[in-house]
């Protein structure tokens, strides 16, 4: 009866030694395959919940000094394109667009009364230029006529000496002879005068020319005049400042009557046309995450509230926390890291949806999956899912 007992009891040890190894067993294959099942979920879809929400920030400052007049809205307003945001006092300017409009009608009537001198000057060239040419006619005209007196007073001279001819047909020819010669320097003078005058004629309207400053079929002179008009013009404008496009005003601390400096940032806008989550993902994840793929974007103050976007493009560059740099090399830390940190880099995720409801503030925090599937473009992309999947509005 002992012996039956003491073999019943060993039975029993035998069963639960071989159950406990069972169970263990089981469990050592539960935790493999739990911890390969985490981790091709985690490097599949990969994670992070060091992100945040982000928008582009595009500071406004005036184009041109001066008093602000008008403030037409207020610090965290939704302003659309077009919006008017503020007026500077357009006075001086416009008194300078006034004086540059005036002084191009003076250059314009300076130039059109050159022209007019440059056409007249151009009609003076052409007659003096038929003087010197009668004037030199008539040059040839006395020579041929000077050397033919010259000619008949050789041959009367030998024929008075023997006196066949009387002393007062000689002294005739004499005086008809000199009568000639002062005539034809009389003549050449004229000639000369008029190339002389001719000569001054061209360099004055060269002169004329220069001064108009035509080339081709541009006018330099109205050209420069028009370009300050058009300055003058765009300064005006630049007095009312316009919303370059959907955002909301934010670090607005000014009021009418301060007085505005061309390029100082008055205030900025967060552009509401596109919204972003940058998310941290460490350097392991990076062969799982390309662009165009679909993510889930959680947000910490939103809690349920799932939000759709698109990878659309990872960080390619990430500044090291222990290298220094001095002068031209690098001061590397001495230490012995025991354990390796992976190095983050960020990944731009465009928010494609929206709730009016909930709507997304800049430097929100957030949590970031990354789908193995390819996301849809901003104008398919279905309504955000609330936690039990209700719509929601899209603005």
């Amino acid at each position: 009866m002992e012996n039956s007992q003491i073999d019943n009891q060993a039975n029993k040890l035998k069963h639960r030694i071989l159950l406990g190894r069972g169970i263990g067993i089981l469990i050592v294959l539960g935790a493999l395959v739990s911890g390969i099942l985490v981790w091709h979920i985690n490097y599949q879809n990969p994670r992070t919940n060091d992100a945040m929400v982000r928008a582009n920030i595009v500071g406004i400052a005036p184009e041109v000094s001066g008093r602000i007049v008008a403030l037409h809205v207020e610090d965290n307003q939704y302003v659309k394109q077009g919006d008017l945001l503020y007026e500077i006092d357009p006075r001086p300017y416009q008194a300078r667009l006034d004086k540059a409009r005036a002084e191009l009608q003076l250059v314009e009537k300076e130039v059109d009364s050159r022209r007019a001198s440059s056409g007249a000057a151009e009609l003076a060239i052409e007659r003096l230029d038929h003087q010197r040419a009668a004037a030199s006619a008539e040059v040839s005209r006395i020579e041929a006529e000077d050397e033919y007196l010259h000619s008949y007073l050789e041959r009367l001279e030998p024929l008075a000496e023997k006196q066949f001819v009387s002393q007062d047909q000689l002294k005739q020819a004499q005086s008809r002879y000199a009568a000639s010669r002062a005539a034809l320097a009389d003549a050449q003078a004229k000639a000369l005068s008029a190339r002389s005058a001719i000569a001054e004629a061209k360099s004055e309207s060269s002169r004329a020319v220069s001064l108009i400053a035509q080339v081709g079929k541009v006018n330099a002179r109205i050209e420069a005049a028009k370009a300050v008009v058009t300055a003058a013009e765009l300064d005006v404008e630049y007095c009312v400042v316009r919303a370059p496009f959907n955002a909301y005003v934010t670090n607005l601390n000014i009021r009418e009557g301060e007085y505005a400096k061309a390029g100082m940032q008055l205030f900025a806008l967060v552009d509401d046309r596109h919204w972003y989550a940058i998310a941290n993902f460490k350097e392991t994840y990076l062969n799982s995450i390309h662009p165009g793929q679909e993510a889930e974007v959680f947000l910490v103050a939103y809690p349920g509230n799932r939000y759709r976007g698109v990878v659309t493009g990872i960080g390619w560059a990430n500044s090291p926390d222990n290298i220094k740099q001095q002068g031209v090399l690098p001061e590397v830390q001495r230490t012995l890291n025991w354990v390796i940190l992976a190095s983050r880099f960020p990944v731009r995720i465009e928010i494609h949806e929206r709730d009016a409801e909930h709507p997304l503030r800049m430097g929100m925090t957030a949590f970031v999956t990354v789908l193995d599937r390819p996301g849809q473009l901003s104008e398919g992309v279905p309504a955000t899912d609330k936690g039990a999947g209700n719509p929601q509005v899209r603005q």
